[in-house]
């Protein structure tokens, strides 16, 4: 066995069944992986992270931010946001995201 081949981490707690975003943002982002057979470190390599930043958010040790999982959705080409790994047009979801966006300022500017 060779020793000099780091291994991946795994999660050291179950990841909760709870309506937390960054949730849904990690079982996305870990289906993707296992769907198009990456390591950790070529996923990361994939969305312009650090394999030690895939590490810590599958073994739970940090969250994925919204600006994060936008990266990865636009980048893979598939939902993250919505915590679906169907292909999604890069292009599109972030039109979309700006019209929401825009949606929510202008609601704050009616307070």
């Amino acid at each position: 066995m060779n020793t000099d081949m780091k291994r991946e981490s795994k999660p050291t707690t179950s990841i909760p069944d709870v309506c937390n975003p960054s949730w849904t943002w990690l079982r996305a982002m870990m289906r993707v992986r296992r769907e198009l057979g990456m390591t950790q470190e070529q996923f990361a390599d994939a969305i312009g992270m650090s394999k030690d930043a895939v590490a810590s958010w599958e073994c739970g040790r940090n969250r994925i931010v919204y600006s994060i999982a936008l990266r990865m959705s636009v980048w893979l080409g598939r939902n993250i946001i919505a915590g679906s790994t169907e292909p999604v047009d890069g292009e599109q979801l972030i039109r979309a995201q700006v019209a929401e966006y825009e949606r929510d300022l202008r609601a704050l500017m009616r307070l």
